[in-house]
């Protein structure tokens, strides 16, 4: 009973390191993917602009 209890225990702690690494990869590129979807909000806000004009 005591080794099947350890093997969770040692996958949580896994977890939890892995979890940091890719936390800080997942803030990364949602700062990425803000910047992008900015971008985006301006050339259609440009576009729309535009296609009212014609």
């Amino acid at each position: 009973m005591n080794h099947k209890h350890q093997r969770p225990d040692k996958a949580y702690i896994w977890v939890n390191i892995d979890f940091d690494k890719v936390k800080h990869r997942i803030d990364a590129v949602t700062c990425q993917i803000e910047r992008v979807i900015q971008k985006h909000q301006l050339s259609n806000q440009t576009g729309k602009s535009g296609k009212r004009n014609n």
